[in-house]
């Protein structure tokens, strides 16, 4: 084999086993913070996971470099007639796939928030996948709809 072609040989063999070891993990892709106003008792975080693994993955904790008093995972369900937030134990994401996490449906929860971060402020937040595995990133605030049905902890977004 001349030596120019070994050398594109051993550079195409490199970028696939390094697109392997990116493909395994679970992506962490626009994530974002409702903005709130100062005074607010809890922030959500949004943002779509995907998983480009072969077998399923799942978020367990999260935790933030913000002062809160305690970060929660949760889904909005329907109870009845009212939409309610309920803390969930994990996020799942199947093998192959996407996890939205949006108004309305799973999301990360800053509860207690010491001082709320304003429009364009960037969070650090960490999530801790079943594996043991940890992804670390950033949030930026950003405007959300909302349209409150209720009280106490209970909503329905756009």
């Amino acid at each position: 084999m001349k030596p120019e072609n070994l050398s594109a040989l051993s550079i195409i063999l490199l970028l696939s086993c390094t697109f392997s070891a990116v493909a395994g993990e679970l992506k962490v892709i626009s994530p974002w913070i409702r903005s709130a106003p100062p005074n607010a008792p809890a922030l959500g975080v949004f943002m779509t996971l995907e998983n480009h693994a072969t077998t399923d993955q799942s978020v367990v904790a999260a935790r933030t470099t913000l002062a809160v008093d305690r970060v929660e995972l949760h889904r909005t369900v329907k109870v009845g007639e009212v939409m309610k937030m309920v803390p969930q134990e994990s996020i799942p994401v199947a093998p192959r796939s996407a996890t939205v996490l949006k108004p309305g449906s799973w999301h990360v929860m800053l509860i207690g928030p010491e001082k709320v971060p304003t429009m364009g402020d960037k969070v650090q937040l960490t999530l801790v996948l079943g594996d043991g595995t940890e992804q670390t990133f950033e949030a930026v605030v950003r405007h959300g709809k909302m349209n409150v049905q209720g009280h106490s902890h209970e909503m329905q977004t756009e």
